[in-house]
């Protein structure tokens, strides 16, 4: 008889998450958003603000996770208007590693802290042969005392769908750091230098595009990890019970990511995607976040509009077309082939 096949590296299947995270836990009146496909953060309700908690793990890769561990969480943060206040982290070490690298770790994890402004309140370390590489789990805390609470299933019908940044910023740079030597051979050294460097400059980091987002007005917004701008297009339409109209010809992605896409043969919308933040608005609010955007010198674009029904309706050139809810991101692909 034959084994059944388990589940694959990446997020579980989406209507398998639905169902697990369908009525989660205790119930308690001060949780105003819990667990639920999509959702980035939790609120709870303490008096007169909320409090803002978020959980993100660094598992796709076992460089500069210290950094990235801030940046991931914050972007969670992010996507409710709030700034990163606390952080609880967990760190799973892989048997050999040594005091150096260790230290050299805590020393991310401090840097990037201390230039958000980030407490560090406690956490969990430990080596264990359960990890290959180092594994950063964190937990991150802030505060909002807006009387609107976002969330990613906060669009409404007539919304538009605004990006900012560009599609598989985080990807290239974890490729470029895991498959450079290939990007130089195929590409050029100049390409794989320029793959690095979109680490620095956009980044990341979505922290100030969100704050921009909600001062603006946004109904909701939601950060593209996992699976891309594919999956979180997707996320937001299920989580607002409503249809996305996205054009794929106007998502934004830098020229160096289509190439090294193209030299793996994977999808860029399908590529994890820090650095990205997808913002639902008003049409009529749309001409003052852009504005807004671009005096921070973040690069915006609507790329679609939410109306009535359910699901992605996509277009390119006008015609139909087709985005995947990538439930595995190409990241993991690549490392199968």
């Amino acid at each position: 008889m034959a084994r059944k096949r388990g589940l694959q590296c990446g997020k579980l299947p989406p209507r398998m998450m639905a169902r697990l995270l369908s009525g989660l836990g205790a119930r308690d009146a001060s949780v105003k958003v819990g667990p639920a496909l999509g959702e980035d953060t939790a609120a709870i309700a303490l008096g007169d603000r909320y409090m803002i908690v978020t959980t993100d793990p660094i598992t796709l890769t076992g460089d500069g996770v210290g950094d990235l561990l801030l940046q991931v969480n914050a972007n969670d943060m992010a996507t409710r208007g709030v700034r990163p206040r606390y952080l609880q982290a967990a760190a799973l070490l892989p048997p050999g590693i040594t005091i150096g690298e260790v230290k050299r770790l805590f020393a991310e994890v401090d840097a990037s802290a201390r230039r958000m402004g980030v407490a560090i309140t406690g956490g969990h370390t430990e080596v264990t042969d359960a990890v290959t590489r180092p594994v950063l789990i964190g937990t991150m805390i802030g505060f909002g005392r807006e009387r609107r609470l976002l969330s990613t299933g906060g669009a409404r019908a007539g919304d538009a769908l605004v990006m900012t940044g560009a599609a598989g910023i985080e990807g290239t740079v974890l490729m470029a750091r895991a498959r450079g030597k290939e990007i130089a051979a195929a590409l050029g050294e100049e390409t794989r230098r320029e793959a690095t460097r979109l680490g620095i400059k956009p980044g990341t980091s979505v922290l100030r595009a969100g704050l921009i987002g909600a001062a603006a007005g946004a109904h909701a917004m939601h950060d593209p990890t996992e699976g891309g701008i594919g999956a979180a297009v997707h996320e937001m339409a299920s989580a607002a019970r409503l249809r996305v109209a996205v054009h794929l010809d106007r998502i934004p992605i830098f020229v160096v990511t289509a190439n090294v896409c193209r030299l793996f043969g994977i999808d860029p919308l399908g590529l994890i995607s820090s650095g990205a933040l997808l913002i639902a608005i008003a049409p009529r609010r749309v001409k003052k976040l852009l504005a807004a955007m671009g005096a921070a010198k973040i690069k915006a674009v609507q790329i679609g509009a939410f109306e009535a029904g359910r699901g992605v309706k996509a277009l390119r050139g006008g015609k139909a077309a087709k985005l995947a809810w990538f439930e595995r991101d190409e990241l993991l692909r690549l490392e199968d082939k």
